[in-house]
């Protein structure tokens, strides 16, 4: 035990000094008058204050997709928990003048290094609860002076003591985890007794259950809603018109890359593989926030019979999910979800390993067979040409993903709210 202890301890701070030394000093951050969207707001509605986080893009998607749902009958509000109220007891921001935790997290991501970021993770855990005497004030100040009448949180690690203060407070709480996998969702929380304490789950899964068993929380408390995807997913959509405006031919079958918000180095390592194709496609190469990426991808010798579509930082996701005919992506589960929700094909990324609470999404994907898993670069070739060729299976693997989409998220959390709110 103390080997692992150590070795853990070792891995943290080397990876923190490499980090230290290779970020840019972060700007101090603006502290705003109020977290609440003032045109969403006046005397007669209601207060919703949503808990989010900047590590990783799935935080921020949910957070946007609760402020498309709600902004029109309720006062709507956000804020970045771990940089803006607890700072002061977040490590990495102990280096002053130098990045946070989220930052660090977010340069472990982009280059890949899961195992550092699972014991990040675990490490976070033990350590916010170890200063729970020292957050819950932080909580606790910044609450009674935002005085919402409901919060909501998409975030990790902290909502045991999210809990405890809204329960002093007598505030209602909702938590909607935004992995499939609700461990570190619920870190700390053990039967909880608080009538207005809410959890909204995505989908009605064993697997998923069995994570909130560990928990001990009592279905009443339990609600589920489907995942929050953005409201466009929901709407009609003109898929040639679309293709038109991306410059994707309509001849040809269309495959995503995508790697997240953040982006990745393996964006130009897939590319290479998917060059090799002996079909023809059509690719989309979504950058996300590795920009400098794009002229080594420009550089790649694709063939005739392959032609793409190089992509910056974009709010049109679900747009070019739905012009797809397959996804390859890494196992984050805003991507993951979309996918679902878009009835689309997937491979996922397994050539790193995968982060713990991602496991989920694997998991599902065999289970439902809703495409495949890649764990060797090189099998990526084959494995696209196996389901883009199959029509069959493809029809098949959209009619799977029927047994996720039943429930419309917007309108299953905009009635729980105002249920919660009723009360």
């Amino acid at each position: 035990m103390k080997k692992l202890i150590g070795s853990i301890i070792g891995i943290l701070f080397l990876s923190g000094i490499i980090f230290f030394y290779l970020m840019p000093p972060r700007k101090e951050a603006i502290e705003t008058v109020s977290p609440y969207i003032v045109h969403t707001c006046n005397k007669d509605k209601k207060k919703v204050l949503i808990f989010s986080s900047k590590g990783g893009g799935g935080h921020i998607s949910v957070m946007n997709a609760l402020h498309e749902y709600l902004d029109g009958e309720f006062c709507t509000g956000h804020s970045f928990i771990f940089s803006e109220i607890l700072g002061k007891v977040d490590p990495a921001q102990w280096m002053k003048g130098k990045s946070n935790g989220e930052d660090l997290y977010n340069y472990f991501l982009k280059k890949k290094w899961f195992q550092s970021i699972n014991m990040m993770y675990n490490f976070g855990s033990w350590y916010y609860l170890w200063r729970k005497n020292t957050i819950e004030p932080l909580l606790e100040k910044y609450i009674k002076k935002n005085k919402p009448d409901l919060l909501v949180s998409v975030i990790p690690i902290v909502n045991n003591m999210i809990l405890n203060v809204a329960k002093k407070l007598d505030i209602p709480f909702l938590l909607i985890p935004t992995d499939l996998d609700a461990t570190m969702a619920l870190n700390g929380i053990k039967n909880p007794d608080y009538d207005k304490f809410y959890l909204a789950l995505s989908y009605d899964n064993e697997g998923i259950q069995e994570t909130v068993d560990r928990a001990e929380i009592d279905p009443k408390y339990i609600t589920r809603v489907g995942f929050p995807v953005k409201k466009v997913f929901f709407e009609p959509c003109n898929q040639r018109a679309i293709k038109k405006e991306f410059n994707v031919p309509e001849d040809k079958p269309v495959v995503l890359l995508l790697m997240g918000a953040q982006g990745s180095q393996d964006l130009y390592k897939f590319s290479r593989q998917l060059s090799k194709l002996s079909i023809p496609v059509h690719i989309l190469i979504a950058l996300g926030q590795s920009e400098e990426l794009r002229k080594s991808l420009e550089q790649i010798p694709f063939p005739p019979h392959i032609s793409k579509t190089i992509i910056g930082f974009t709010n049109r996701m679900p747009d070019l999910m739905r012009i797809s005919d397959l996804l390859i992506t890494k196992s984050g589960s805003v991507s993951f979800n979309e996918a679902i929700y878009a009835h689309l094909p997937m491979i996922l990324d397994d050539t790193s390993g995968v982060l713990n609470w991602e496991k989920m999404n694997h998991t599902i994907v065999k289970e439902y067979d809703l495409g495949d898993i890649v764990k060797k670069y090189f099998r990526l070739p084959h494995m696209v040409t196996e389901l883009i060729s199959d029509k069959e299976r493809l029809e098949n693997i959209k009619k799977n993903f029927d047994q996720f989409t039943t429930k419309n998220p917007e309108q299953e959390i905009r009635f729980l709210i105002k249920q919660i709110l009723s009360k």
